[in-house]
C-alpha cells in the first residue's frame, strides 16, 4: 500500500493508538500528558525524530526505555518496513506494549523487558542496531551509556531532549567513553550522537549505576 491510501491507514492506526495508549493509562502510568495535546506531544514529536534519523529501509531500530510508546510505536506505524525493538523493563508497561503492537498490526515490532543495562551485554543486541532512539529516558550520560552498546559502528542515536545544547555538553565525555562521537544538537529537542568506535566489554554498567554515576569525566 502506497500514497494516498498508505497515509489514511498510518492516520487510522495513530488514532488507534493513542486511543488504547490513554485507555491503559487510567491503570498503568504510560503518560501525563494530556489527551488534548497527544497529537503534538507524542505523535508529532516521533515524526520529528523520525525525519531526523532518516533509517534506512529495513533499519533494526531499539526504542530505549520505550514506556508507553513513544516514539517507537508511532515510527512503527509510519515505517512498517522498520525492524523495532522496544526496550522497557517495567512489565506492565511492556504488557501494554505487546498490546498496542498487535492492536495496531506492527508486525515487525519486539517488546525486550529488561532493564537497558542488561541488553546491552546480550551478543543478540549488542552492535546490532542500526539507530537508537529514546525519549525522556534518562539524563544525556546516562543515555549514551545505555544506547551507545547497542549500535553497530557507523549507527546513530537520537534523542528527543529538553535542551540539546546543554545535553550534547553534558554527553561528551559519556559518549568518548562508550565509541560515540561528539554529542550534536541535531535539532531543537533533538540530540544526536553517531557511533564511530566499538564501545569498551565494560559498558554499560551493572544495572542502576549508569544513573547514579553518570560518566562526566574530572
Amino acid at each position: 500500500m502506497t500514497g494516498p491510501e498508505a497515509a489514511t491507514d498510518a492516520d487510522a492506526r495513530l488514532a488507534r493508538y493513542l486511543d488504547e495508549l490513554y485507555l491503559w493509562n487510567r491503570r498503568v502510568n504510560l503518560t501525563a500528558v494530556p489527551r488534548a495535546q497527544a497529537e503534538s506531544r507524542h505523535t508529532g514529536e516521533a515524526r520529528r525524530l523520525l525525519a531526523a534519523a532518516e533509517p534506512a529501509h529495513d533499519a533494526r531500530v531499539v526504542d530505549i526505555g520505550a514506556g508507553g510508546g513513544v516514539p517507537g510505536i508511532v515510527m512503527a506505524i509510519l515505517r512498517p518496513d522498520l525492524h523495532l525493538t522496544l526496550v522497557e523493563a517495567d512489565r506492565r508497561r511492556a504488557g501494554f506494549l505487546i498490546h498496542v503492537a498487535a492492536v495496531c498490526a506492527c508486525s515487525r515490532v519486539t517488546v525486550v523487558s529488561r532493564r537497558a543495562e542488561e541488553v546491552g551485554h546480550d551478543p543478540a543486541h549488542r552492535g546490532r542496531y542500526d539507530v537508537a532512539v529514546s525519549r525522556a529516558t534518562a539524563a544525556a550520560p546516562a543515555l549514551c551509556e545505555l544506547a551507545l552498546p547497542l549500535l553497530r559502528v557507523g549507527g546513530r542515536l537520537l534523542a528527543l531532549v529538553s535542551d540539546a545544547e546543554a545535553d550534547a555538553r553534558t554527553a561528551a565525555v559519556a559518549a568518548s567513553l562508550c565509541g560515540g562521537g561528539p554529542p550534536l544538537a541535531f535539532a531543537a529537542g533533538i540530540l544526536a550522537v553517531a557511533k564511530v568506535a566499538p564501545t569498551p566489554d565494560e559498558f554499560p554498567r551493572r544495572a542502576g549505576v549508569p544513573t547514579r554515576r553518570p560518566l562526566r569525566g574530572g
